[in-house]
């Protein structure tokens, strides 16, 4: 098997010297444009192999730098307000959504600068599979699932940069609050308690929102980049489980994806097969903290931007208000639905592979040759699968089940705030 496998890999490297997809680079840039342009410019974007220069280094570190200050800058302010002001549990509860999604952002991101070794890997297997999709019909499979990324990562940030927009001009549209001493305060989108200096006076007032406005972007920036870049991870897996079960069915007769001998054909589909194995996992390793992180973000956003709206709407605040924490509402449930709507797209695609390697005609091959088979088929019967921390899997069901724990938590909360109110 040995043999095969260096005979089959030599005849891959002579074809890739001499065939490959011609636009392979324009492909590519289509399928993760929305990352690149979202990702690049906050420094979580690795450096290819031509970006060594020390301007380059020094500017992507600088873009990690100003992004952690960013980040740090609108989680730090709220809590120390929180605890100077010593706010009582309701008032942290009508903050603590804000500060859970920029935390869990902050989460995310740094998880991504963590892996970026990682993710450099996945990104050059991916930029090799766009490089070899020589066959016309292949080319279309990744193109046709590239656009299923790109859906989605449009519709992220559509959503979150609309939601954004109506949060960041939010203090403009609403009246300004009057404190104790009949003096009108400036509000500002999120709480910004400074010791060393009072942030609602000019011009500290305008620094301080203009900087609260680039953190927003850089966040939502974060935040849409990373879903898209693990929607097109996960469909040009996809792409690639469908090109495997057609090398599989050609191993027995052979075709235009798998000719040559039997030997030759049989190799090209093992090593195939454990190429995409390798992706897979490190795709899954890449995103499972992730994946925990946006899991339990919207479990408790879900269930507080339920309990806001509902809140509000019995003490008559602003329609605008209102519509925004709407807006959050649905862009939530559509990421974390994205998440487990792309695991279960994986997991689904890999059972088709299994599904097609152990129901070929393999009867028809010589018993030695078939008997080559059996550990490709032993391991397709275990699909892989997006996880959560490892303790979870992103299907479908998962989401059902992050719904019901949301709306379990949020009748609790309204329980909780209507005994409150009836005391007062």
């Amino acid at each position: 098997m040995k043999k095969i496998d260096r005979k089959q890999l030599a005849n891959a490297l002579a074809d890739n010297v001499t065939k490959q997809n011609e636009s392979y680079i324009s492909d590519f840039y289509y399928a993760v444009q929305i990352s690149i342009c979202l990702l690049k410019p906050i420094g979580a974007w690795p450096l290819g192999d031509n970006d060594t220069s020390r301007l380059k280094v020094a500017l992507h570190k600088l873009s990690m730098t100003i992004v952690t200050f960013l980040l740090i800058f609108t989680i730090v302010p709220w809590i120390v307000q929180i605890i100077k002001e010593k706010w009582s549990v309701f008032l942290i509860l009508r903050e603590m959504c804000g500060i859970l999604f920029t935390t869990s952002i902050f989460a995310r991101y740094i998880l991504l600068l963590w892996h970026q070794d990682r993710l450099k890997s996945c990104i050059d297997r991916v930029v090799d599979d766009w490089r070899c999709a020589i066959i016309v019909e292949d080319r279309d499979i990744m193109l046709m699932n590239a656009k299923v990324g790109r859906t989605f990562g449009i519709v992220s940030v559509t959503f979150m940069f609309s939601c954004g927009a109506l949060f960041y001009t939010l203090p403009m549209v609403l009246p300004n609050a009057i404190n104790e001493d009949n003096v009108t305060v400036r509000l500002h989108p999120s709480p910004c308690e400074f010791f060393v200096f009072d942030s609602k006076a000019s011009p500290a007032y305008e620094i301080v929102y203009f900087l609260q406005l680039l953190s927003g972007y850089t966040a939502y920036s974060a935040f849409c980049g990373i879903c898209s870049l693990m929607a097109h991870f996960v469909t040009h897996v996809c792409g690639q489980c469908d090109m495997l079960a057609a090398i599989f069915e050609e191993t027995v007769d052979g075709g235009k994806h798998n000719d040559g001998s039997i030997e030759n054909r049989i190799a090209t589909a093992v090593t195939r097969h454990l190429r995409l194995l390798r992706l897979v996992s490190d795709v899954s390793n890449l995103f499972t903290e992730i994946c925990l992180v946006e899991f339990i973000n919207a479990s408790c956003n879900i269930c507080l931007l339920g309990y806001y709206i509902i809140t509000d709407l019995n003490n008559n605040e602003s329609f605008i208000q209102i519509f925004m924490y709407v807006f959050g509402l649905a862009s939530i449930i559509f990421n974390v639905f994205m998440f487990c709507y792309i695991g279960d797209l994986l997991k689904e695609r890999c059972q088709k592979v299994g599904t097609t390697c152990y129901t070929i005609e393999w009867y028809r091959m010589p018993p030695k040759k078939a008997i080559e088979l059996i550990m490709p088929i032993v391991m397709s019967r275990y699909p892989a699968t997006l996880t959560a921390g490892k303790m979870m899997t992103m299907t479908l069901t998962t989401f059902s089940d992050i719904i019901k724990t949301s709306m379990a938590y949020f009748n609790l909360l309204r329980e909780f705030s209507s005994r409150d109110a009836m005391r007062t």
